[in-house]
């Protein structure tokens, strides 16, 4: 499960960046000058924060965050690595991406974020960064040992 959780979020950093088709079409895509968050943050979203996320679309700095939290977050999880950075990093990227539409559409309360969120947590604490993960290697390295937030 974090591995295949892990996979949709480099996924999600492919696509936007390279304008895979599924769902960024390549003529949205970063390296042919379009912007990820200038459609989703405009057109996409409503509810409370509309007016907050529309005033953060196409900004790059707001572009660069959305990237690089894909892949960092997205590569830790399939790899098993820095398991409390990705859970903290999960679980704030898919509270906000749950605020993007509120109430949701398809259930008052809980839509698939929310899972996202439930299964990165039970990810963490049973352990499932341990398996077909570099777990134990990541946490052998000098500077993880240094700085324990890097487990």
């Amino acid at each position: 499960m974090r591995i295949v959780l892990g996979f949709m979020l480099v996924w999600a950093f492919l696509d936007k960046m390279f304008g895979l088709g599924f769902p960024s079409p390549s003529s949205a895509a970063v390296i042919n000058g379009g912007s990820p968050t200038e459609y989703y943050l405009n057109v996409l979203v409503e509810g409370p924060f509309e007016g907050i996320y529309h005033a953060l679309a196409g900004n790059a700095f707001v572009d660069f965050l959305l990237l690089a939290g894909l892949l960092a977050v997205g590569s830790a999880m399939m790899l098993g690595i820095a398991s409390k950075l990705a859970t903290v990093g999960s679980v704030v990227m898919m509270a906000l991406m749950f605020t993007l539409v509120l109430p949701p559409s398809d259930n008052p309360l809980v839509d698939y974020h929310i899972v996202y969120i439930l299964a990165t947590l039970v990810i963490y604490w049973f352990g499932g960064y341990s398996h077909l993960g570099l777990e134990d290697r990541w946490k052998g390295l000098s500077l993880v040992k240094r700085y324990p937030i890097l487990e």
